[in-house]
């Protein structure tokens, strides 16, 4: 009869130490050789950020010239691209940190732009206040690249 020797929890053990220690280098192999964050490689979400804003602009521009002929949704849909270019600003949290003169100015000149798109004023004084939003973040985008 053939029989099998079993065999200890010794064997376990070192099993199980020898996939640690395994492991263990491996993490440690990957760190090593892992390239350094660049304070560059840190504020690209930031400069994606600013860049969706600016683009958010561009709808809030076309759409409310379609609005002050009494489009409606065009009203609503200039309205949202403002607050979602805010918004974008708002995401692009590490600027609060490093420019936050800028970032107070720009908040408040989005501000402004909110209140005179919610108010209807005339197109020239809308476009004004986005020529000086999408200069602030022009402005801001300058400051954040570091790639010069």
């Amino acid at each position: 009869m053939l029989y099998r020797k079993q065999r200890g929890p010794a064997s376990l053990w070192l099993g199980l130490g020898a996939g640690l220690i395994g492991l263990l280098l491996g993490f440690l192999g990957g760190r090593t050789t892992a390239p350094q964050p660049t304070l560059q490689s840190l504020l690209q979400p930031a400069v994606l950020h600013l860049r969706q804003a600016s683009g958010a602009l561009d709808i809030a521009s076309l759409e409310y010239s379609r609005a002050l002929q009494g489009n409606a949704e065009s009203q609503a849909a200039s309205l949202k691209a403002v607050r979602d270019a805010r918004a974008e600003v708002a995401e692009a949290a590490p600027l609060n940190r490093l420019f936050a003169d800028q970032v107070t100015a720009l908040d408040q000149a989005f501000a402004e732009l909110e209140d005179a798109v919610n108010h209807k004023q005339p197109e020239a004084a809308v476009r004004n206040r986005l020529a000086a939003v999408q200069g602030l973040l022009n402005t801001l985008s300058n400051r954040v690249r570091i790639d010069r």
